[in-house]
């Protein structure tokens, strides 16, 4: 028999459907690729500055709870099990997982959110770990008192060369364009002395061997060498729906495309949190 209603993905938009699935007497199934719920709260190592009502939670934490409130609400998730493709069945429609299984549902909700995106240069995932950071708050320790470069013109690349400056690093701040932060982040980037900015510049290579030593980048001036014993990659997400572009219209970006309803374009399947790139990428967002 198939499925009520199968969410894809655990993170705070899933969760937060199947919660309110369960509140409306629907039976729904979460199929999460990872090992826990949370998503890219498993990033996060600060309180979400969104979350009304919400003190004293990291994003682990925050995914701990999850856990526990789908349990509480007796909502079966299925961890580690990751959905390949996604197909019209009838009167509802069908999942494949990677293990070979089929699903079928009456309905889908597609909430599988984003990953962070890479430079894919040379040395990046060979020194990940070894300087190669995409968290300043997460590897503060590790950084602390360092030359570090920060990849990214955003809110995000700004505010963690701020977090580095503030753990005594000396930082270089590689721009690919012009900055797209906000200005609270220019100004205060701007007002550091301890922060150069180099603008219209790419990381072409990540330098080093048993450690990372230095960035190579093209800008302006042309290939140089920037010395770095790590570096922090803050260059955007990507929406984690190669598996199902065939079946639902996204844009050139590959995110879903929905109506006001949330609906997309193949009957029965809807899709909610950052994988329809929101106006705002923000955890409260993803929640309603």
């Amino acid at each position: 028999m198939p499925a009520e209603l199968v969410i894809i993905g655990a993170g705070p938009a899933g969760v937060s459907a199947a919660l309110w699935g369960r509140s409306r007497d629907l039976e729904p199934l979460v199929l999460e690729a990872g090992e826990c719920p949370g998503g890219q709260l498993q990033h996060v190592y600060f309180t979400p500055r969104d979350l009304a009502g919400v003190e004293a939670f990291t994003g682990p934490e925050l995914a701990e709870a999850y856990a526990r409130q789908l349990a509480e609400a007796r909502v079966p998730v299925r961890y580690r099990t990751r959905v390949a493709r996604l197909e019209a069945a009838g009167d509802g429609v069908a999942l494949a997982t990677e293990s070979g299984e089929r699903i079928e549902a009456r309905a889908a909700l597609i909430s599988t959110g984003l990953r962070r995106r890479r430079l894919e240069v040379p040395g990046e995932r060979e020194l990940e770990g070894r300087g190669v950071s995409y968290s300043a708050t997460l590897d503060r320790e590790l950084l602390a008192g360092k030359h570090v470069a920060v990849a990214g013109g955003g809110d995000a690349a700004f505010e963690n060369a701020l977090i580095l400056v503030r753990a005594g690093c000396d930082v270089t701040l590689i721009v690919r364009g012009e900055p797209r932060a906000r200005r609270e982040f220019r100004d205060r980037v701007a007002a550091e002395p301890k922060i150069r900015v180099i603008e219209r510049a790419r990381v072409t290579s990540i330098e080093g061997d048993a450690a990372m030593r230095a960035v190579r980048i093209d800008g302006a001036g042309g290939a140089t060498s920037i010395p770095a014993e790590g570096i922090v990659i803050k260059v955007g997400e990507v929406p984690n729906t190669e598996w199902c572009r065939d079946a639902v219209r996204v844009d050139a970006d590959g995110f879903i495309q929905v109506d006001a309803h949330g609906r997309t374009s193949l009957a029965h399947t809807w899709a909610a949190g950052d994988v329809v790139r929101p106006s705002l990428l923000a955890v409260a967002v993803a929640i309603g």
